[in-house]
């Protein structure tokens, strides 16, 4: 097993319909906490940031070609089983086309536009990410 460092890649996947984002969400599995949120994972030692985004990308929805990567977006910390979790956001965009295979870590997927998204979202950290994102998305329109 690879060993993990307390470093967290997220990365908000959106695509553009009617010039409006629409957010992909992925619905954790029951054992793995049975809420919604987007794609991540804990970086590895030997991988950089960008292998990670990549692989966790790949792993979680299959999806392998996105454009308009983002720089940082946000970042934030929180406490997960007493060690202190660093969680880097970033976001990219795929062709409204693009098709999504989750994998067992997930039960379902889904496009949500903003405000459903938010709504659907657990955590607050998570919520505020999203909305740097969709703020970046229309400043850049």
């Amino acid at each position: 097993m690879e060993k993990k460092l307390p470093i967290i890649i997220q990365t908000i996947i959106y695509k553009i319909r009617d010039a409006e984002p629409e957010f992909l969400l992925l619905k954790r599995s029951e054992d793995r906490g049975d809420f919604w949120n987007t794609v991540n994972g804990t970086m590895e030692m030997d991988e950089n940031v960008s292998q990670c985004r990549e692989r966790e990308i790949a792993e979680e929805t299959g999806i392998k070609k996105l454009s308009n990567w983002s720089q940082e977006l946000y970042r934030f910390n929180f406490n997960y089983k007493g060690n202190t979790m660093t969680v880097i956001v970033f976001s990219a965009q795929v062709d409204l086309s693009q098709e999504v295979t989750i994998n067992d870590e997930h039960t379902e997927y889904g496009w949500f536009k903003f405000d459903k998204a938010i709504e659907t979202l657990k955590f607050d950290y998570d919520k505020k990410a999203l909305e740097v994102c969709n703020n970046m998305i229309k400043a850049n329109q």
